[in-house]
C-alpha cells in the first residue's frame, strides 16, 4: 500500500508528540501507530540543533530544512500533506506555500493570527483546489460531543444565550507570558492563540457564525506592571534573579528546578529535553514581567447571526485550570464545570474521571448525565482527531461535523481579533467587516 507522505513545519512539542512520533511508529502514548500508512519525509524548523537532537534520540534520518527553505522542502520531498505546527505567526506563510505546491494542509489552531492572513489562506485554498483542515481538537472531547448530541436532539430547545468562563492556573497561564505567545506579532494575543479553542467550540455547538463582538480586557497579572511583580522598598523592580526569588509564581512552580539567575524555565512536558536555544537564547532574559503588550484578562459579549449571545471571560492567573459553561435554551439549561490538565502531550494526565453534565429541564428536576472517561491528551480528544487527520474522517466525525476547515478556523480567529480590537477602540466590532477587509 502506498504510504501518504507528510512533512512538518515546526518541531514544536505538538509537532513531536502529536504528529511526528506516531507517523514514525515511535509513539509514547497508546494512540494509533501510523507507520504502515504514513511516512515523514521532511522537517522544517528554525533550529537545526533541535532537529538533529530529536532525530538522534529517535534513531531516524529525515531531511532537515531551515526556516527560510519552505519552497525547497516542498519541491525536494514532494509531500502529499503538509503539517503546520510552528509558532502561530509562521502558519500563514507555510499554509499558503503548501497549498500552492499542491499539498493538503493540516494546521494547528489557530489557523493563522489575523483576518488579513485568513484572506490570504482562503484565496490560496480556492486557487489551488486543495483544502486546509484545522486541528480544533476541543470538538472531539467526549463531553463536548455529548453536548452536541443533546443540542441536535432538541433537548434545550432554541439556544438563547451562553455563559462561558475559562480559567488558566498560575502554572499554565504564566507559561504563555515567557514564551512567544506574549508577542502579538507572533501569536495575535491570547484572545487568538488560546481562546480560539473556546470560540470554535461554541461556534460548532451552535452551528452558527459570530456577527458582532464587544470586549473589555487588559494586562493585570503579567508584564512590567503585573500585580504580582515583586519590588523593593521604594517600589522599584528587583534584579532579575531577586525578582524570581521573590516571585510567588516562580517559587511555587520552578524553585529547586531552575536557578533564579538563569533564563531557563520550562513547561516540563518534553521528555526528550531538546534544545530551544535559537528560539529562546539562553543569554536573553525571558520572564513573565517583561515588556508584554498582550492581554491576560478578557470579558466579552458575542452576538451570533441567528440571535444567540455569549458572555465570555478568560482569566490567565487563577487557582485552577478549567472552565464553567452554562447553555440556556427555551427548553432547559446545561451546566458543566470541568477542571483541565494543561499538558498538551497527555503524558502527565491524571487518571481520567467520569465527566458530569448537569441538565435542568425548564419544567422538571435536575438530571445528571455521565460521560465515561477516555484516555489521551486534551480530555481524550487527541487520539480521535489524530486518526481523523491522518487516516480519514470517521463516521462519527461526519455525523457530528467534527472536522474543521478554513472557514471554521477563520471564525474562531475573527472573534479573538475582534476582542482585542474592541478593547483598544472601545467599540463593537463587526465580524463580517473584519473578515472581508472592510473594517
Amino acid at each position: 500500500m502506498k504510504k501518504t507522505r507528510f512533512a512538518i513545519c515546526g518541531l514544536s512539542l505538538r509537532g513531536i508528540y502529536h504528529f511526528a512520533l506516531p507517523i514514525l511508529g515511535k509513539n509514547q502514548d497508546s494512540g494509533t501507530n501510523f507507520s504502515n500508512q504514513a511516512e515523514l519525509v521532511g522537517i522544517l524548523d528554525i533550529d537545526c540543533k533541535r532537529v538533529e537532537a530529536f532525530l538522534g534520540k529517535v534513531g531516524v534520518q529525515i531531511p532537515y530544512y531551515p526556516a527560510d527553505a519552505i519552497g525547497r522542502m516542498l519541491k525536494e520531498t514532494r509531500p502529499d500533506v503538509l503539517i503546520v505546527v510552528g509558532p502561530d505567526g509562521t502558519h500563514c506563510e507555510h499554509i499558503v506555500a503548501g497549498l500552492e505546491a499542491g499539498c493538503e494542509v493540516i494546521a494547528e489552531k489557530p489557523m493563522v493570527i489575523n483576518a488579513e492572513q485568513i484572506r490570504r489562506v482562503q484565496a490560496a485554498e480556492k486557487k489551488s483546489g486543495r483544502a486546509v483542515r484545522v486541528a480544533h481538537n476541543y470538538r472531539y472531547v467526549p463531553r463536548h460531543k455529548q453536548l452536541k448530541r443533546m443540542i441536535l436532539s432538541g433537548q434545550l430547545g432554541r439556544i438563547i444565550n451562553i455563559e462561558f468562563t475559562y480559567n488558566l492556573d498560575t502554572f499554565h497561564g504564566s507559561s504563555y507570558f515567557y514564551r512567544w505567545n506574549s508577542n502579538r506579532e507572533m501569536a495575535g494575543g491570547l484572545s487568538i492563540s488560546k481562546s480560539c479553542h473556546h470560540f470554535d467550540l461554541i461556534n460548532w455547538l451552535l452551528d452558527d457564525v459570530p456577527a458582532e463582538v464587544f470586549a473589555f480586557g487588559g494586562l493585570n497579572y503579567y508584564g512590567a506592571n503585573g500585580a504580582l511583580r515583586p519590588r523593593d522598598a521604594h517600589g522599584q523592580p528587583l534584579s532579575s534573579a531577586d525578582e524570581k526569588r521573590n516571585c510567588p509564581i516562580f517559587q511555587k512552580h520552578y524553585a529547586g528546578k531552575f536557578a533564579p539567575d538563569s533564563n531557563e524555565i520550562s513547561t516540563g512536558w518534553d521528555d526528550f529535553k531538546l534544545p530551544y536555544d535559537v528560539q529562546y537564547p539562553p543569554e536573553k532574559r525571558r520572564y513573565i514581567y517583561d515588556d508584554i503588550k498582550v492581554e491576560d484578562t478578557y470579558n466579552a459579549v458575542v452576538r451570533y447571526q441567528r440571535g444567540t449571545t455569549m458572555s465570555y471571560s478568560c482569566n490567565c492567573c487563577t487557582p485552577w485550570s478549567g472552565y464553567i459553561l452554562g447553555i440556556n435554551g427555551t427548553a432547559g439549561r446545561i451546566e458543566i464545570t470541568p477542571h483541565a490538565n494543561p499538558d498538551p502531550t497527555g503524558k502527565t494526565a491524571p487518571a481520567a474521571e467520569i465527566d458530569l453534565i448537569t441538565f435542568y429541564p425548564l419544567f422538571g428536576g435536575k438530571q445528571l448525565i455521565e460521560v465515561p472517561p477516555v484516555s489521551g491528551g486534551h480530555g481524550g480528544a487527541d487520539f480521535v482527531i489524530r486518526d481523523d487527520l491522518i487516516l480519514g474522517t470517521s463516521a462519527e466525525s461526519k455525523e457530528l461535523q467534527l472536522v474543521a476547515g478554513s472557514q471554521a478556523g477563520a471564525y474562531a480567529i475573527a472573534i479573538g481579533e475582534a476582542m482585542w480590537r474592541s478593547i483598544q477602540e472601545h467599540r463593537s466590532i463587526s465580524i463580517p467587516s473584519l473578515l472581508t477587509g472592510e473594517y
